[in-house]
């Protein structure tokens, strides 16, 4: 199987082994794949990356409480352990989302990383400070790959923004949802993952091929405060493409 088919190149369940990312190794980073199998993750995950402030739609979505879903937003984000879910992609790339568990700094990191959590670029950071969107459409279309690619295209909405959608987006949000246990309301809450937010940019490609986006603070503007090197860019953009 390949580094794109499964969660890592290590574990294509996305078990892994030693959990390292460079620039991390101060904290205690764990293996975040357990937490996929309980029902309260997919909840809980998009309530507090997504849906912060409209979590009735995720959690009716899902028939959950949701006194159930903060209780397990504290497991998430217990500064004892801080779960990585790393998501192997083609040409030795993965994308590790790590959960900043810093007391009084909660954040979560997408980083394009090579194998093993080495020389990481920031794609995008939702927190205090948040710095995206990260990923447009066709390249969350990309990493999301096709073994288990409802499951990584959740994983990744968060860091995505892109307001030229395909026809078929709602639709393949909405069975991504469906495939992890959402009920009658994944159409509603995949029109809300979809609304096209006041920060959501456009993609245009440089001359030089990179793929970039106009939002003022995504990563990948290369006119922004926050912008990335180029040569950070370019090789975003040439893993995802």
């Amino acid at each position: 199987m390949s580094a794109a088919a499964g969660f890592c190149a290590e574990h294509p369940h996305g078990m892994i082994d030693a959990v390292k990312v460079a620039g991390y190794e101060e904290f205690p980073l764990t293996d975040g794949a357990p937490f996929m199998a309980d029902p309260l993750f997919w909840p809980t995950y998009l309530s507090a990356l997504i849906a912060p402030t409209d979590d009735e739609l995720v959690t009716a979505a899902f028939g959950v409480a949701a006194a159930d879903c903060y209780a397990y937003y504290d497991r998430l984000t217990d500064p004892e352990t801080w779960p990585v879910l790393r998501l192997g992609l083609r040409d030795e790339h993965e994308i590790d989302i790590v959960f900043y568990n810093e007391p009084g700094e909660y954040g979560v990191d997408f980083l394009l990383c090579r194998s093993g959590g080495e020389n990481p670029v920031e794609l995008a950071t939702l927190g205090g400070h948040e710095l995206r969107p990260g990923l447009s459409w066709p390249e969350l279309i990309t990493a999301a790959g096709t073994t288990e690619p409802n499951t990584r295209l959740l994983l990744l909405m968060p860091a995505f923004g892109d307001l030229d959608l395909p026809p078929d987006a709602a639709a393949t949000v909405t069975a991504a949802l469906e495939s992890v246990g959402a009920g009658a309301g994944a159409a509603d809450l995949a029109a809300y993952m979809l609304r096209k937010p006041p920060w959501w940019p456009h993609w245009r490609r440089t001359t030089d091929g990179a793929l970039v986006s106009d939002g003022r603070y995504s990563r990948r503007n290369p006119d922004g405060p926050a912008a990335l090197p180029a040569p950070d860019l370019l090789t975003i953009s040439t893993a995802l493409a």
